[in-house]
């Protein structure tokens, strides 16, 4: 499937950047290609959350240096049916001994 995002659109001022317009969705990273991992999960069905973990595994080979597997994650993600924002705090070290049965109580 192609892209339906249009790159390169001329601004009114001096940027540095890219303007980026999508109809539907929007993905930004400070990697293009890395967003556009993400643009490809979401033409593919994926929802946002699916593309923020296409995009952080694509930044961990695209730019090594800023960002890594195991690094931390925050994030506020909204549930449309529940109706209610959860937010994540993925900071910090876990305990070696930490399981998943922990960490479901």
């Amino acid at each position: 499937m192609a892209s339906n995002v249009q790159n390169n659109i001329p601004l009114p001022f001096i940027s540095r950047r890219s303007a980026v317009l999508g109809q539907h969705y929007m993905v930004a990273s400070t990697q293009p290609l890395a967003s556009q991992a993400g643009v490809r999960i979401l033409e593919q069905g994926g929802n946002a959350a699916d593309a923020a973990v296409a995009v952080a595994a694509a930044l961990g080979v695209t730019e090594p240096f800023s960002t890594g597997l195991g690094g931390d994650c925050f994030c506020l993600f909204y549930s449309a049916r529940d109706k209610q924002v959860y937010g994540l705090n993925g900071s910090g070290r876990a305990p070696a001994a930490l399981s998943i049965d922990r960490l479901e109580k």
